[in-house]
């Protein structure tokens, strides 16, 4: 789903529904580790995906039509069971250990979470680490663009 955009909204209102979505339905929103302003953009999307998918059904129809056959919601027009739908924030880090986020994007992850569970999702958040093949891809391209 990464990069498929769904006009929404008016105007030249585009809006990515998430990044991967699974035959589990799982919706999975993916940033990179980065300032509090790049995670608190993760977190509103996930927040604004989940609630216009809950109380949308044109929404959910322009989800489906982006879906595989497969993955499409049987009825667009009625609201899915939410309790069997997860959404996951998986954010790319390189730095060894725990998961750590700034303050302000912890709160911003605590106010997306409460939301998204009122209205019945189960959230989820994941650390996908970086293989040390590709920190060391990254190292010598700066290296290359230091020189």
């Amino acid at each position: 789903m990464d990069r498929k955009l769904i006009h929404h909204g008016g105007g030249q209102s585009k809006f990515e529904f998430c990044d991967l979505y699974t035959a589990e339905k799982d919706i999975i929103h993916v940033k990179r580790y980065g300032a509090s302003s790049v995670l608190s953009h993760l977190f509103a999307q996930g927040v604004n995906s989940a609630e216009l998918f809950q109380t949308d059904p044109e929404f959910r129809q322009k989800v489906n039509a982006l879906l595989p056959e497969a993955y499409q919601i049987p009825d667009p027009s009625k609201r899915p069971d939410y309790g069997e739908y997860h959404v996951v924030y998986a954010i790319v880090s390189d730095i060894d250990g725990d998961l750590e986020l700034p303050f302000f994007s912890k709160l911003s992850l605590k106010n997306a979470r409460r939301r998204m569970e009122g209205f019945g999702y189960k959230v989820a958040l994941s650390k996908i680490g970086v293989a040390d093949e590709m920190r060391k891809r990254q190292i010598i391209r700066e290296k290359i663009n230091k020189a």
